[in-house]
């Protein structure tokens, strides 16, 4: 069927797309524990120094400069860290609902990135759509296809090898849980320490310990970040390459499958029973 091979070749070209992304959300985010466990070391060096009765000026020069080279790059990672996530995460949730032949996402692109900037809301709505995402693309989910032989000659004529699926990863529900609620205790004690008192020595260094303690938190939630991405990534590898392989008939059957729970969930609304 002529429909479905242009299908498949619209699946092929789009998780590639979210493939790529996903390996530079990965990279931006490695980035930004790396940054964080930078400014927590500078901020760390900062406590000793003013615990010291003489340093030298060229090593508190040095210090600050430093401090002010971890604050200028956060600037502009922080945010370009950002973007790239929710890049990957728009079309992740895009290509995942267009390979759920018989059953889609309940979110879309555009809901998946303003989950992140609704007040309140995206307290809880972030962890709930990546959990959602992370379920949904399930191997389960999808019939195992029939095993294909490895042409490429490595087995010999007398034994043919045959092409193994890659394992997708997984992560559990408290991971992805502990990932938000991280992300946004690194940002609470970010800005608790930017509120705070300075102007003694005691003072700096209390808020020097909250600074390192938002830096801390901020490497967890970035190292969980990037668990997750991997183990969501190789989930949509894995569906894709089920539903790549699935024969003409079995996904006609899921469209089929796809309309009876239509048709079943619009039975159960109010006043629509009637009209099927």
């Amino acid at each position: 069927m002529r429909g479905w091979d242009e299908a498949r070749e619209g699946w092929d070209r789009d998780v590639r797309v979210a493939r790529a992304r996903a390996r530079v959300a990965i990279v931006a985010l490695s980035a930004m524990a790396a940054l964080s466990g930078f400014a927590g070391l500078v901020g760390a060096w900062h406590i000793v120094l003013l615990r010291l009765t003489d340093v030298p000026a060229p090593t508190w020069a040095l210090a600050n400069t430093l401090r002010e080279i971890g604050g200028l790059s956060e600037l502009v990672l922080v945010p370009v860290t950002g973007v790239l996530f929710l890049r990957w995460l728009s079309r992740a949730v895009a290509v995942t609902d267009a390979l759920g032949i018989d059953r889609g996402l309940p979110w879309t692109p555009f809901q998946a990135v303003t989950a992140f900037f609704i007040p309140f809301l995206n307290l809880v709505r972030p962890y709930s759509l990546l959990r959602d995402l992370h379920d949904h693309l399930a191997p389960d989910g999808v019939p195992e296809p029939a095993p294909r032989p490895l042409l490429d000659g490595a087995g010999g004529y007398r034994r043919v090898e045959m092409v193994h699926a890659p394992r997708a990863g997984a992560v559990h529900h408290g991971a992805i849980g502990a990932w938000w609620g991280l992300y946004l205790a690194s940002g609470w004690l970010a800005w608790l320490a930017s509120r705070m008192r300075d102007h003694t020595v005691a003072e700096f260094i209390q808020a020097r310990a909250v600074f390192i303690a938002s830096d801390v938190v901020s490497i967890l939630a970035a190292l969980l970040a990037v668990l997750m991405v991997r183990a969501i990534d190789s989930r949509l590898a894995e569906r894709h390459r089920r539903t790549r392989h699935a024969s003409d008939e079995e996904l006609d059957g899921r469209l089929v499958e796809r309309d009876r729970r239509l048709r079943e969930d619009f039975a159960k609304l109010p006043g629509l029973g009637s009209l099927q």
